[in-house]
């Protein structure tokens, strides 16, 4: 493939034209939280957790931090690294932190950040449209709740048979924790498949229905690890929950694809 035809194949947009929030991960707890890009280059990459944000976390050096977006940087493709700076800006209002990416996994979606032309590239090729990648990722998405929905079953089921347990105490962490989990995740299932069906209705008015607070807190966790700190010390529960949570940040990935082509269409 020639350069020119390289080019026609992608999208570009200028990492200025990046206004809208993504969320990130960090990794020793799984607590997700918002921020904005700043600034990438070889040397890393610079976000900002500004006070206005809906889910906030404070970093501290040496955090390691998902950010659930690709960057291309040498031929690879990174996405996770340290805190190696960070700083509140009173005037602002906001935490600086500066990451050093180290590794991360193969691009998805084709919708990466090109770190040495400081650019959201957006490959475009066989006859790829914008509305065709959000479909995919959005149905995507739908089959990532679904895949939650099974390992809570499973979790489910595995606290059945604990011992810990009498049946009336099990009934009642049934109803009220995995019951009110399962339900918010079906809620969330369902927002995701109603607006699959809108892109499919109505292709080129898919970014139109697209509301990225309401999708925001559909991808984000039912289940936070709190309620279950007793049992991670089991080996067989502590699989169960780290394999939802890696569904979740998968959803975060996708999320932020959904920013990314949102931005595209501004």
């Amino acid at each position: 493939m020639t350069q020119a035809a390289d080019s026609r194949q992608y999208k570009r947009l200028d990492i200025a034209s990046v206004v809208l929030p993504f969320i990130g991960l960090r990794t020793s707890d799984f607590q997700p939280f918002q921020y904005m890009l700043v600034d990438v280059s070889q040397g890393g990459v610079g976000i900002s957790i500004p006070r206005w944000l809906a889910s906030r976390e404070r970093l501290h050096m040496d955090d390691e931090i998902n950010l659930h977006v690709p960057f291309s940087m040498d031929g690879n493709t990174l996405t996770i690294g340290s805190v190696v700076r960070e700083q509140w800006h009173p005037g602002d209002e906001e935490q600086r932190i500066g990451l050093q990416l180290t590794r991360g996994a193969p691009d998805k979606y084709g919708v990466f950040f090109e770190v040495d032309s400081r650019e959201i590239a957006i490959d475009l090729g066989g006859m790829r449209t914008l509305e065709n990648i959000l479909l995919r990722v959005i149905k995507d998405s739908v089959l990532l709740k679904r895949g939650v929905l099974i390992y809570l079953r499973h979790l489910s089921a595995y606290f059945s048979r604990l011992g810990e347990y009498t049946p009336e105490e099990y009934h009642a962490f049934r109803e009220t924790v995995l019951g009110d989990i399962d339900q918010r995740v079906r809620g969330n299932m369902r927002y995701l498949q109603t607006l699959r069906q809108a892109c499919l209705d109505r292709p080129k008015a898919g970014f139109e229905t697209l509301d990225l607070e309401e999708l925001r807190r559909a991808m984000e966790p039912e289940l936070y690890l709190d309620l279950f700190r007793a049992a991670l010390g089991d080996e067989t529960a502590s699989l169960y929950l780290r394999a939802i949570k890696d569904l979740e940040g998968r959803l975060f990935s996708n999320y932020n694809t959904m920013v990314m082509l949102y931005i595209g269409t501004l």
